[in-house]
């Protein structure tokens, strides 16, 4: 098994529910800008540079490289260090974020331990799953849409309330797709396939049947 899983898709697509299944059963470290930055948020010792950068990100600007590159590569070679595998949940959102990770990884002797598995899925299967998930209000589990999900009330892992994402509201989600969409993966596709690294999986597939592929290219 390989010891750095990059897991690409849109929103919606389930990665971020398939690293949490590789992370249980696997032991490996999960690197994701959106908890990389919560525990900056909250980190009261962390580096006076790195918070106004964060600060800058809540008024609206776009995260700096630099700053997303010094929080994933840390924690990364944490993990390495201590013979722990990596999945990378989302992390990577351009071509140039894909360069300079592999950059890394080449640095740290680990670029042929490196496969990249997109879960593909269209913009409108992605909608819909996006506009009916849910997510505790207690711990932040995210539940992803099913009909048997769109029942549930408690959330699986805490027994706390299962409700909408603020930010999961029609105009956001119109936004993220249109940023995050299949037109702006693309080129993160098809630079992954030209380093020969690239496995796909059927994303419109139930969580079991994405889970079971995902199990299948990593030869588990």
């Amino acid at each position: 098994m390989k010891k750095i899983i990059i897991l690409l898709g849109i929103p919606g697509s389930g990665k971020g529910t398939q690293a949490r299944r590789l992370v249980q059963d696997f032991h490996y470290g999960q690197i994701s800008t959106g908890d990389l930055l919560r525990a900056l948020d909250v980190d009261e010792d962390a580096d006076v540079e790195d918070k106004q950068m964060l600060a800058d990100m809540k008024s609206g600007n776009l995260v700096a490289d630099t700053l997303i590159y010094k929080l994933a590569f840390q924690e990364i070679k944490k993990y390495l260090a201590d013979g722990t595998g990596v999945v990378l949940d989302g992390a990577i959102r351009n071509t140039a974020q894909a360069e300079a990770y592999q950059e890394f990884f080449k640095k740290q002797g680990v670029d042929l331990e490196v496969v990249t598995i997109e879960m593909t899925l269209s913009d409108e299967t992605a909608w819909k799953r996006l506009t009916k998930r849910k997510v505790c209000d207690k711990c932040g589990y995210i539940l992803p849409y099913s009909p048997d999900n769109e029942k549930k009330k408690l959330c699986p892992a805490c027994d706390g309330n299962l409700v909408v994402r603020n930010d999961d509201t029609p105009e956001v989600i119109k936004k993220r797709l249109e940023e995050q969409g299949n037109s702006a993966l693309a080129p993160i596709v098809a630079y992954y396939k030209e380093q020969g690294v690239l496995e796909q999986v059927d994303g419109e597939q139930s969580i079991d049947d994405v889970d079971n592929d995902v199990r299948k290219l990593l030869g588990v």
